[in-house]
């Protein structure tokens, strides 16, 4: 009977070993020992909700590095988890669970189980998880790697990103007691791994982990999107515009020097690779310098003339922008980065004091708007016609507001507030654009706040030795977003503007190539402005019903189709009993 009940176990559990390190005593120069966990996780039906169980309790900074792990795998697995719930179990014998270092760990056992594909449990990870699947380096490399030997564990991963380093505990033996100056330089000394008793292999994706834990094929990564015709088209026209009046303008100044030779040769190098977009940001900034430089010398009343006209230009070109129809998702974009232009315009002026107008602040004013009229030429390109859905974007624009405003909180975790001023300042625009019920530029500005909290996030322990393969790593992952949403007919403008320029300014500015690339990963893919299909799900309670009530009837049918058939054959019996008296 029981074999007719089917099993309401319907979630899937997986298990990994996490790593840990704590402190043996007090002070920064105590020895750290290391530590294991268990974490376990059951994905079952439900509505994308995240749940952690632990034994002892988890910090903060883990919750949150937990919530991020699952959407980054969730991403990467191609799966709308807004169709399950997952339940993360994790228990140890340490005091409290701290820190983000466990991030890898979550994210490749969700990622594994998401794929059905089973782990390999003597591998451990420990990393945190970044935007863009990237593994991002945590310390304590040397004890959480014997505690992986003590455990039985055949390997452990970590970030290729990493500076693995160790306390130099006979400097620290010298000085102790005495009056002697610490020398940080000695402090701490480089990790020899091959010195470990344990294999150690460093890793700088979740892709990459994932292939050895599971020992599938990594992904057929296509790192180089090729550029829409039609957009490059457009594009060139609007960097010979602004490429012209910026030569113009340095003629009418007379204003060749050493900076106005070096940005030529930076639009010169961007031209000859077809980067159109980076050749017209080289142009706009030195635009903004030399307008500064044209408007030195006017009175402030001239000035004030010059502001009072452009405000109104700015005001007028905005009404004129949110009017526009959009057909289209190039349409949507455009109106985006119009609008995004003129506010930066207008915020430039607003915090001028009318009295006393610099002339810096009124030309790059002046610059900007001209900016966003360049990009109306993008109105109009070829692209997939849209059909927006207002309660959609409502409900997108206020998820990812949590979003953005969860990895601020997290980031601030770890630094000092002034580091985020930004990020929440560009919340704080998108919140407002909330309230007005400006939808998508919402969800574009959050996007922004929830990009440069990411990288402040992902860059933390990331030491300078490491900055140019983290930024080549940044770039892989963006440009293989942006051939993804290709090969689905679509092309992100803005996301791969800014992919082509953080290419462009890797060589000799890599934090600012790195804020670039944060911002092609967080915009290069426009599903969040709509609804997703969701399939046909019931409920799990339903589900649980409707099982229960299947069993019964078939439980029913088998019973009935028994006693049915014991009943027919002694009728049978006793009938022939009956012939033969």
């Amino acid at each position: 009977m029981l074999l007719l009940i089917p099993s309401f176990a319907l979630a899937q559990r997986g298990h990994l070993v996490i790593l840990s390190v704590a402190s043996t005593g007090n002070g920064s120069l105590a020895p750290e020992i290391g530590g294991t966990a268990d974490l376990y996780l059951e994905i079952g039906p439900g509505t994308g909700q995240v749940f952690i169980d632990s034994f002892p309790l988890t910090k903060l900074d883990t919750q949150s590095s937990t919530r991020f792990a699952n959407r980054i795998a969730c991403s990467y697995a191609g799966v709308d988890c807004s169709q399950y719930d997952f339940y993360y179990t994790i228990r140890a014998d340490s005091t409290v669970i701290g820190g983000p270092s466990a991030g890898a760990a979550f994210a490749v056992l969700t990622a594994a189980m998401l794929l059905h594909e089973p782990v390999n449990e003597s591998i451990a990870i420990t990393g945190t998880i970044n935007s863009g699947g990237i593994v991002g380096p945590v310390a304590g490399v040397k004890p959480k790697a014997e505690a992986a030997a003590a455990r039985g564990l055949s390997e452990v991963l970590i970030s290729a990103f990493s500076y693995p380093t160790e306390l130099n505990e006979s400097y620290v033996r010298a000085v102790n007691g005495t009056d002697a100056t610490l020398n940080l330089s000695r402090l701490y000394v480089p990790l020899n791994l091959s010195t470990l008793s344990i294999p150690v292999r460093q890793v700088a994706t979740l892709d990459e982990a994932l292939s050895i834990f599971t020992g599938r094929a990594r992904h057929e990564v296509n790192s180089s999107p090729t550029p829409d015709p039609e957009y490059v088209r457009i594009m060139r026209s609007v960097a010979d515009g602004l490429c012209t009046r910026r030569s113009q303008l340095a003629e009418r100044l007379n204003a060749t020097n050493a900076s106005e030779r070096n940005v030529t040769a930076q639009v010169v190098a961007a031209e000859a690779t077809g980067d159109w977009y980076s050749a017209a940001s080289y142009c706009f900034g030195d635009l903004v310098r030399l307008r500064g430089e044209d408007f030195a010398p006017l009175s402030q009343q001239a000035r004030r003339a010059q502001y009072t006209r452009l405000a109104a230009d700015i005001a007028s070109l905005q009404r004129s922008t949110e009017r526009h129809p959009l057909a289209t998702l190039a349409d949507l974009e455009t109106s985006v980065i119009v609008l995004e232009r003129l506010r930066e315009a207008g915020d430039a002026l607003q915090e001028e004091n009318v009295s006393n107008i610099s002339a810096e602040s009124l030309g790059f004013a002046y610059e900007r708007y001209n900016s966003a009229r360049s990009w109306l030429a993008f109105f109009g390109m070829r692209s997939p016609r849209i059909t927006l859905d207002q309660q959609h974007l409502r409900a997108a624009c206020a998820g990812k507001i949590v979003e953005a405003d969860e990895r601020i909180g997290y980031a601030a975790l770890y630094l000092p507030d002034s580091y985020l001023a930004d990020a929440r300042k560009e919340l704080g625009v998108a919140s407002a654009d909330q309230e007005r019920e400006r939808f998508t530029l919402c969800l574009f500005r959050a996007a922004k706040a929830q990009a440069q909290a990411d990288l402040l996030a992902g860059t933390i322990s990331v030491p300078k030795e490491k900055l140019d393969s983290l930024v080549q790593g940044k770039l892989a992952a963006a440009g293989s977003v942006i051939a993804g949403q290709e090969r689905k007919g679509l092309f992100p403008l803005l996301g791969y503007s800014y992919y082509r320029y953080a290419q462009s300014l890797a060589a000799h500015d890599p934090y600012s190539a790195l804020t670039f690339a944060e911002y092609s990963l967080e915009l290069s893919d426009p599903g969040a402005f709509f609804p997703s299909p969701h399939p046909f799900r019931l409920d799990r309670r339903w589900l649980s019903l409707g099982l229960l009530f299947l069993s019964g009837c078939l439980l029913g049918l088998g019973l009935g189709l028994f006693f049915g058939y014991r009943f027919r054959s002694k009728g049978r019996v006793r009938r022939s009993r009956t012939r033969h008296k």
